[in-house]
């Protein structure tokens, strides 16, 4: 069975710890101190408090809005609950929500909106247009995916934790970037050159060109060796 590149940074972190063992809690904190801020409109906590909503399932909501704004496509609350829920539903036992209430509307919106807004800034300021869903290649059992969006080379994934950005996040976008650069070894692709965490309810972006990343996090190793040491592991897995 092949598994999603998002699920195995989440739940196979042992593969990480041998290829990229400076992945830290420590590193991790270094990175978010390096968090920088853009405006937005917040959600503020009594309104937020009046949904009964999973809160997952209601910032995916609030995704699906975001995307229909980035491509001006008028807002279909029915239309966004199904791309919502097909969302949470390949990465987590989702539940199909009941009713909408206008609480949860409101949520959506406002942080639809702030990461419209934010993705469209970065799209005008890279003079480039902005992909929904990027590719990401497989590779021997993780399956091939999409990321949340694009800006040429740069990947931009989408947060709504009211926590700082996690571990799993960063393992998320480093297993991204290998899987790219495998694909552009073999003539499959494009390998990602930067990444973007942006957290739209918060308003809080960590932003880094994958040369510093790479640096940070791989004990000094050469991106073709990171990537040697990666298909080891993974085709070993594949064995047991």
């Amino acid at each position: 069975m092949q598994i999603d590149p998002r699920s195995v940074a989440r739940e196979i972190p042992g593969i990480f710890d041998e290829v990229f063992p400076q992945l830290t809690p420590g590193i991790v904190a270094h990175f978010n101190s390096s968090a920088e801020r853009f405006a937005i409109q917040e959600v503020s906590p009594a309104l937020l408090a009046l949904s009964k909503l999973q809160r997952a399932m209601l910032f995916e909501l609030g995704y699906s809005v975001g995307e229909r704004i980035t491509t001006g496509t008028p807002i279909d609350w029915d239309e966004c609950v199904d791309a919502a829920l097909r969302r949470q539903q390949a990465f987590f036992d989702a539940r199909l929500p009941g009713e909408i209430e206008l609480c949860d509307k409101a949520v959506a919106a406002i942080v639809g909106a702030n990461l419209a807004e934010r993705l469209m800034e970065m799209s005008r300021e890279r003079g480039l247009p902005l992909v929904l869903r990027p590719p990401i290649p497989g590779m021997e059992w993780i399956a091939s995916g999409q990321g949340d969006f694009s800006v040429g080379h740069t990947l931009i994934e989408v947060k709504c934790t009211a926590k700082r950005f996690s571990a799993s996040d960063y393992r998320q976008v480093a297993i991204y970037w290998l899987l790219s650069y495998a694909a552009a070894i073999e003539g499959r692709g494009n390998e990602w050159q930067d990444f973007v965490l942006l957290n739209p309810r918060s308003g809080v972006e960590v932003s880094m060109p994958y040369a510093a990343f790479l640096s940070a996090i791989g004990s000094g190793r050469a991106k073709v060796d990171i990537l040697q040491l990666f298909q080891s592991l993974v085709g070993s897995r594949l064995t047991r």
